[in-house]
């Protein structure tokens, strides 16, 4: 393999000697999703059927001339769509002819249209639905309210009458990324790049100005300028998990740290007394009182305040917030019984919200440990060495208890909880390679070679072996589901364990198969039971589901940073059965640059540059 590091003649100059090493750099504008203006227009309009079938396509222009109509005998409506996920305050405008009562359906997918008979109806029970009723006049304008996610409206007559849509605009309102100032990811493999630049539109969509919070865009989930919301369709609120994943893309792409941040403290500022932190910011008074039972969120917490101490070396951040960290374990420690997290009914909701796990489980303790082991590192960071030790040595103890009470030594696989004996979850097994509890090489190939022999299907890994509720498998959204979130999890573990290939071809199956599938442009809180959309309730623009940005950008293209704040990075690219890979990530100080490439012989060519202070290691 051929390494070459450039000279700090070549370093200096960004436009001289990025023409030297990132060969494909125009290629990008092929795959960029963020839009060039905050004032959208559609990208087509289609007659439709009273079902929302489209019976014929025409680019979009004011001039196109479709119209509404209802008569006694022919219905025609108006599919609008934008071409790729977006948000915002839409405005009709009408010509001629007037329509006392018309609707507009905002949907992610076309799956997700409703009959109009109920549409209404519906929404009124059931704020995901967007569907609004409202008068077309001639020659006048409609303003739509909020819409935080959609690709198509749907515009149809309620009464009998005809009138023209002359033209559709967007004020689009989620964050915009400067591609100027954004990593990037390229290589051979068409499908992967649409993956990344996919997955960076997702965490965009979901950066939301915190004004707009809510499904209904009107509650307010911060104090910043942005936060980083689960979904842009649905909660648009600020759950702690989903800022694991989302962070991680953040630091690969647009790069604005602060957004991690601030939504970080916009939950630990709700922090309790007992050491609880919400798992999401208020919203609706279901929300608001679910918030309170998911205990795994506190550990999740702690191990996003460390990855984003990790990628900034923000050690003020960390100081100023090392008493949420100690009362947060506090919190976590006060829930153990006989040396383990035990669930109970007023801890027992996780990111599986849908399913419900009884006795001590597998997968919050592993968070636990990695909570811990994340907040020893922190401590010492900030001096606090004492309190560095009793962490670590806590969290030494904790992983003896979890391999000695639910460790199925013959499968070599860790078991659900301490009550569920036969089931095998991919949360606990994943994480516990991740976070450095299973140790040994072999032991975490044999982990992954059981989540692969019994829960990987063509578009994913599902999230159990055996379905929790055998007589509905797959019906609730995680009986046996793929789930990106978790899929991201496997995929680094399997990248922990040197299992590339297999890392490689899970990204493939699970963000693959999104990306091939209507809408395409965005990635999906779950996979459907057969792998397609889900119902109108699954969220098809998801921030935890943007795994898919960082699994490349470290991982394939190789780039991660070692110590905080990149002051040391490591070059390692993971590039199965590409020609070429190359990208760039952004740093303190610029970016990191680098390009691989299969030589005619099989070998393989490396290049990288890194601003000046940062050093590479093998």
């Amino acid at each position: 393999m051929e390494f070459r590091v450039l000279t700090p003649v070549e370093r200096s100059g960004r436009s001289g000697s990025l023409a030297g090493i990132l060969r494909e750099t125009s290629a990008v504008k092929e795959c960029w999703l963020e839009p060039g203006s905050r004032t959208v227009e559609p990208r087509n309009l289609a007659i439709t059927s009273i079902s929302g079938k489209a019976l014929g396509i025409v680019d979009y222009s004011e001039t196109a001339g479709l119209e509404l109509k209802l008569t006694a005998t022919s219905f025609t409506g108006i599919l609008v769509d934008f071409g790729f996920e977006v948000g915002g305050n839409v405005r009709l405008n009408f010509g001629t002819g007037d329509c006392r009562r018309a609707s507009v359906q905002a949907v992610e997918s076309l799956e997700h249209l409703f009959n109009p008979v109920v549409a209404r109806t519906a929404s009124l029970a059931d704020p995901v639905i967007y569907c609004r009723h409202f008068r077309a006049r001639e020659n006048g304008h409609v303003d739509l309210p909020h819409c935080g996610g959609f690709r198509y409206l749907w515009i149809y007559p309620e009464r009998l009458c005809r009138v023209t849509l002359r033209g559709v605009s967007l004020s689009y309102t989620p964050h915009v990324a400067d591609p100027d100032a954004c990593g990037y990811f390229l290589s051979s493999d068409e499908m992967l790049n649409r993956a990344w630049y996919a997955g960076l539109h997702t965490v965009e969509m979901c950066t939301i100005d915190p004004r707009l919070g809510g499904i209904d865009g009107k509650h307010k989930i911060g104090e910043c300028d942005w936060v980083i919301a689960d979904g842009a369709k649905r909660d648009r609120l600020v759950w702690t998990a989903d800022l694991a994943v989302a962070g991680a893309a953040v630091y690969c792409s647009f790069n604005e740290t602060a957004v991690v941040r601030d939504s970080l403290l916009s939950l630990s500022a709700l922090q309790e007394k007992s050491g609880y932190i919400p798992a999401c910011t208020p919203g609706s008074i279901s929300t608001r009182v679910t918030a309170g039972l998911f205990a795994d969120y506190v550990a999740w917490w702690v191990v996003a305040l460390y990855q984003y101490y990790l990628h900034t070396g923000d050690v003020e951040c960390v100081r100023e917030n090392f008493p949420v960290i100690k009362r947060a374990l506090a919190y976590m420690h006060s829930q153990c019984r006989g040396g383990l997290f035990r669930q109970g009914p007023l801890n027992m909701m996780e990111w599986c919200f849908t399913i419900f796990r009884l006795g001590k489980p597998a997968y919050t303790n592993v968070m636990y440990h990695w909570a811990l082991n994340c907040a020893s590192s922190m401590a010492h960071e900030i001096g606090e060495d004492n309190i560095s030790v009793g962490y670590v040595t806590r969290a030494y103890r904790l992983g003896e208890m979890i391999e000695r009470n639910l460790l199925d030594v013959d499968r070599g696989v860790l078991l659900d909880t301490t009550l569920d004996r036969g089931r095998v979850p991919q949360d606990a097994n994943a994480l516990a390679i991740v976070s450095g509890l299973t140790g040994e090489l072999d032991a975490a190939r044999r982990q992954l070679d059981y989540l692969r022999e019994n829960e990987w299907v063509a578009w994913g890994a599902t999230n159990v072996d055996i379905p929790y509720y055998r007589l509905t498998p797959g019906f609730q959204p995680h009986n046996k589901r793929v789930i990106p979130f978790m899929n991201n999890y496997e995929a680094l573990a399997r990248f922990a364990a040197r299992d590339d290939a297999g890392a490689l071809e899970l990204i493939k199956r699970c963000w693959g198969n999104m990306v091939n599938s209507e809408p395409a442009t965005t990635f999906w809180e779950w996979a459907g039971r057969k792998g397609g959309v889900d119902g109108h309730l699954s969220s098809l623009c998801h921030a935890w589901s943007a795994g898919v940005v960082p699994l490349l950008s470290k991982y394939v293209l190789g780039i991660r940073t070692l110590k905080p704040g990149y002051k040391s990075f490591v070059f390692d690219p993971r590039f199965i059965g590409l020609e070429w890979v190359e990208g760039r990530v952004p740093v303190p100080g610029g970016f990191i640059e680098a390009r691989v490439e299969r030589k005619k012989d099989g070998s393989y060519k490396k290049q990288f540059k890194a601003p000046n202070g940062i050093v590479a290691k093998e």
